[in-house]
């Protein structure tokens, strides 16, 4: 294995061992969310979820931990639909939300620590890392 490889492999089991905790975050925060009582809980909540996901998303993209980023945005963007009157009025959004959170956190857990190692392993590590944030 060379270093190119290592440094992959070293990223892919770092973000499977920081990951569930975010992911259990995410769920605290979630409950949160659906319990606020008025804007300004609704509004912190809300937000927090929202760096949440995309630093889930962002350190996956990263360690090349797929489909994390995808079920991130998913979430994120359902989660940017759903306003304080939509959670009392409308609960299959919430619904909605738990089997994206369900989904990610099978994901997650069945991310094989072994990293594909691309074709062209002469690519600079940090480019990759660059481009994939930027994303």
């Amino acid at each position: 294995m060379n270093t190119y490889e290592r440094f992959l492999s070293s990223l892919v089991t770092e973000f499977k061992q920081q990951a569930p905790p975010q992911i259990r975050s995410l769920w605290a925060d979630l409950m949160e969310l659906e319990e606020a009582t008025d804007g300004r809980a609704f509004s912190a909540a809300h937000d927090q979820v929202l760096r949440r996901i995309y630093d889930l998303g962002c350190a996956a993209t990263a360690a090349g931990a797929h489909p994390v980023p995808s079920l991130s945005r998913s979430l994120e963007l359902k989660l940017r639909a759903l306003t304080r009157a939509r959670v009392a009025t409308h609960p299959e959004s919430v619904e909605e939300l738990h089997r994206t959170m369900n989904q990610l956190a099978e994901v997650l857990y069945s991310i094989d620590t072994a990293v594909p190692v691309p074709e062209n392993t002469n690519q600079p590590t940090e480019a990759l890392l660059v481009e994939s944030c930027a994303h």
